[in-house]
């Protein structure tokens, strides 16, 4: 019984010591700290070791680590400049199953590897991050720097702003000083209707930084008030960057002051040869003058006029130091700015309204020109005609000096953006016109070929000559007449079952002659694209509408000068920003001006094309 007894106690007391036993091993299976995998290799940061290492390094390591190993040699491949190797990598990597991290660092490389490879679109389409993902702060601040890069190759501005603004978030204070630099060199020049889109960004900062940009235009020329609107501003924004960085660098301000002369001399042709000229862009000049007295804040300069063609240079000169002279417009004519730059005594700052003949005297630290070539228009063409995606272009111009010097101005221009050169082809005369077009295009060789066949086979064929199909667009260096011909010859010698080319010309054939202005309702030059200054093009645009108002009558080539002299009158306060800035663009009524090396003054015309009721503008 006692036995029994015993025994049934041992059966109990073992089972609570197994009970306890099982117990204590899942409580210390519950307690025990959990193995964190951390990551062996940071792929967020620069390669350190070569593509070479990497590599071989990933052929040995477990599979968990391989992808970053990758990832990092991928890094190292690009800086290398490996860049064949390096697309191989990411191919594979884009087929592979990645962490968000790992994704994000391989879209990345990829942007680096199309920006090397100057598809900047590309670039842009791979920084396509999932807004659901949880990265470090490098990778968002890499991923806007590289936007900025993309953007800033692209040459749009307000896109930069944006990306570095974006990215100041992901800085330390000191690395924003950089940044803040950069944007403010970017807003300063920035035009207004450009800055004014910035404006609409839900974004503060950058909100905040064209609050400050505006305010400081606004009381442009007057530091003091420029310094107190800061200080006013900063009161209610005291966080925002800047008010600091603008109050430590006062010197940064100087970036909007406008050049304001006191006594402005004008030397133009105002009688005799190309008076009409000079008075056209006399008058565009004046009225310009006149909008800017309504701007509140802004006293207009004295103005005096020089006749070029009735005083000698040498009497200029003195006239102008006589008269306290502190800003030169022209000469007009290209012998006279040359004549007038070699009896110089003083260097007054001066915009010359055209280039001289001699390069070597179209350079001085505050002498400026305007270019109004012809030459200048058609290599902006062969850039236009490259962008519209035209591969095959046929330059068809007048046989002379001017229709010489404007095709192989197009040549050069379309060889430097293709590597490849443009065929030119000149014409003479109205009398001989349509054969040589029907020679240019083929139908006579295709004429040859057929009679040789009929003679080879001695059968009467029904045939059809052929046109040639290696042109898919002509830019035509003609007058207006000479277009009114030239365009149906073209349609003529063109068949019907080939893709006409485009056609595309200057401003020339643009003209007022007799009809013109029923040339598109007739149908001749229908179709034609032409470039020509934005007051010609722009028919509802307010300076436009005023300048046929006041000028019912004026000519196409007045009517051009008229809008150069406004824009010259413009350019005195943009000079020291275009200077400043190669980004700068002034948007005139002659086109979009920029300055390029030699402080010369390019423009970029607008686009139209003869319509149904008259000219249509065009992108």
């Amino acid at each position: 019984m006692l036995m029994r007894k015993l025994t049934n106690k041992c059966k109990s007391v073992s089972r609570v010591i197994i009970s306890i036993a099982l117990a204590v091993m899942l409580a210390a299976c519950a307690t025990a700290p959990k193995k964190e995998e951390v990551a062996k290799y940071d792929i967020t940061v620069p390669a350190t070791e070569t593509s070479t290492t990497y590599l071989l390094m990933a052929e040995k390591a477990e599979l968990s680590n391989r992808t970053d190993l990758h990832l990092l040699a991928l890094k190292a491949l690009i800086s290398e400049g490996q860049y064949g190797q390096a697309e191989q990598i990411a191919e594979k990597l884009a087929s592979s199953l990645l962490t968000p991290l790992q994704r994000s660092e391989l879209l990345l490389n990829q942007a680096e590897l199309a920006i090397a490879g100057d598809k900047l679109a590309v670039a842009l389409n791979k920084l396509n991050f999932n807004p659901a993902w949880q990265l470090p702060s490098n990778q968002y601040l890499r991923f806007h720097l590289i936007k900025a890069k993309i953007y800033e190759l692209l040459e749009q501005n307000t896109d930069v702003v944006v990306s570095l603004v974006e990215a100041s978030s992901y800085m330390t204070i000191y690395e924003q000083q950089s940044v803040w630099e950069r944007v403010w060199r970017l807003l300063a020049p920035m035009p207004p209707f450009e800055s004014a889109k910035l404006a609409k960004s839900t974004n503060p900062v950058l909100a905040g930084w064209i609050e400050v940009l505006d305010l400081l235009r606004l009381n442009s020329g007057d530091p003091d008030k420029q310094q107190q609107a800061l200080i006013d501003w900063g009161l209610q924004n005291p966080t925002h960057p800047a008010v600091s960085f603008l109050t430590n660098s006062p010197s940064l301000m100087a970036d909007l002051e406008p050049y304001s002369p006191r006594h402005i001399a004008l030397l133009l042709p105002l009688s005799d040869k190309y008076a009409q000229q000079g008075q056209a862009l006399r008058d565009g000049f004046i009225q310009s003058m006149l909008d800017s007295e309504a701007t509140p804040g802004v006293e207009p300069p004295k103005v005096s006029f020089y006749d070029t063609n009735a005083l000698s240079m040498v009497d200029i000169h003195k006239a102008l130091a006589k008269d306290n002279i502190d800003f030169v417009i022209g000469p007009l004519q290209k012998d006279k700015i040359a004549q007038y730059l070699d009896t110089a005594t003083q260097r007054i700052p001066m915009l010359a309204m055209n280039v001289p003949p001699s390069s070597d005297k179209a350079k001085g630290g505050n002498i400026c020109y305007f270019d109004l070539s012809h030459e200048q228009e058609a290599a902006q063409a062969a850039r236009y005609i490259f962008s519209k995606k035209y591969q095959y272009p046929l330059v068809l111009a007048q046989d002379s000096s001017y229709g010489k010097r404007v095709s192989s101005a197009f040549a050069k221009q379309w060889a430097s953006e293709t590597g490849r050169p443009a065929q030119v082809e000149y014409f003479s005369d109205q009398a001989t016109m349509q054969r040589r077009i029907q020679t240019i295009f083929g139908l006579f060789d295709s004429q040859n070929r057929i009679e040789q066949m009929r003679q080879i086979l001695s059968l009467d064929l029904e045939t059809e000559q052929r046109s040639r199909r290696d042109v898919d667009a002509v830019y035509l260096v003609a007058s207006a007449r000479q277009l009114m011909s030239l365009k149906p010859f073209i349609d003529i010698a063109i068949n019907p079952d080939v893709m006409p080319p485009k056609l595309f010309a200057s401003s020339k054939s643009n003209g007022t002659v007799s009809g013109i202005g029923q040339i598109s309702e007739n149908g001749e030059v229908k179709g034609v694209s032409f470039s020509d200054v934005p007051l010609i093009i722009d028919q509802n645009n307010p300076a436009a509408v005023r300048f046929h108002q006041l000028w019912p009558s004026q000519k196409n080539t007045s009517t051009r000068l008229y809008a150069i002299g406004m824009d010259a009158y413009q350019l005195i306060q943009a000079l020291p920003r275009m200077q400043a800035s190669s980004d700068f663009r002034l948007q005139g009524q002659s086109g979009e001006l920029s300055m390029t090396d030699g402080c010369i003054v390019n423009r970029s015309l607008s686009w139209a094309k003869f319509g149904d009721q008259g000219i249509v503008a065009v992108e």
